[in-house]
């Protein structure tokens, strides 16, 4: 683990891959810490320099008391790019981070080269409600320990029967919470931002090359809110994934990194 002071407050990241190649950030999803990403930056970081943050108030970033936005995370996240002299990057967010990573090409474009934007949505008007086994995921019982909650939330967030085929993603899950637990009380503060977010008006400033990938049987966020985030951002490419849940990095393993590497081989080149 790595940390930069930013705003009085610390965020920690780790860093994959040499420091003279492509730069490109994995930015993580409610309640996740930058473990989650683990697998994905190190398949990628033979040929990129991979750094995973932690947002605050999560992980071993500093923990925040007063309330926050996805603009202030977007803000940390282009903090940290200058501080590390990694910009502009290729820039790659799931749910929560995927909210981020449009904030960011918002407020800060001369930061971003390009966009990935995984099993998330432009929020707003247009976004569509979770389903009820969506919602189930979020609202998990606040007692629960914290790697018996993660085992649930990612049974719910996956494909029906997914988990049931690859009880490893659940080992996975469980371990990184355990390592990284998130308070109940930071958990709150993430999930208010996450309801107040709201990029659709800022959706045509972005001008970066932008893939959008999301499973067709994603209960979090459905499928319409990829259709919304690809029509409204200039050029930008949309990948479906058929009978796949809100976590196609696991789910769809190889064919996410290769969709992921194919993006990102074509720009640099």
């Amino acid at each position: 683990m790595k940390a930069v002071l930013i705003g009085g407050r610390t965020l920690a990241y780790d860093e994959f891959g040499p420091p003279s190649a492509p730069a490109v950030l994995l930015l993580p999803w409610l309640g996740g810490s930058r473990l989650g990403w683990t697998e994905v930056a190190r398949a990628l970081s033979d040929t990129c320099r991979v750094i995973v943050p932690d947002h605050r108030d999560t992980g071993d970033s500093g923990r925040s008391e007063e309330a926050y936005t996805l603009p202030d995370l977007a803000d940390d996240a282009a903090a940290l790019l200058l501080a590390l002299n990694a910009a502009p990057a290729f820039v790659v967010g799931l749910s929560m981070g995927g909210m981020v990573a449009q904030h960011l090409a918002i407020r800060h474009p001369q930061l971003v080269r390009a966009l990935v934007l995984v099993s998330t949505t432009p929020g707003g008007a247009v976004s569509p409600p979770a389903t009820e086994r969506g919602r189930a995921a979020l609202f998990l019982p606040a007692e629960l320990e914290a790697g018996e909650r993660a085992r649930q939330a990612m049974a719910l967030m996956t494909a029906p029967g997914f988990t049931d085929t690859h009880p490893e993603a659940l080992e996975l899950a469980e371990r990184n919470a355990r390592q990284h637990p998130m308070s109940t009380d930071s958990y709150k503060r993430q999930f208010r931002a996450v309801r107040a977010h709201d990029a659709t008006a800022g959706l045509e400033s972005i001008h970066v090359p932008t893939l959008v990938l999301h499973g067709d049987a994603d209960d979090l966020i459905p499928f319409p809110a990829a259709e919304h985030l690809a029509s409204r951002i200039g050029g930008a490419a949309l990948k479906v994934y058929p009978g796949t849940g809100h976590m196609p990095q696991l789910e769809r393993r190889e064919e996410f990194l290769a969709d992921l590497r194919g993006f990102l081989a074509r720009l640099d080149a």
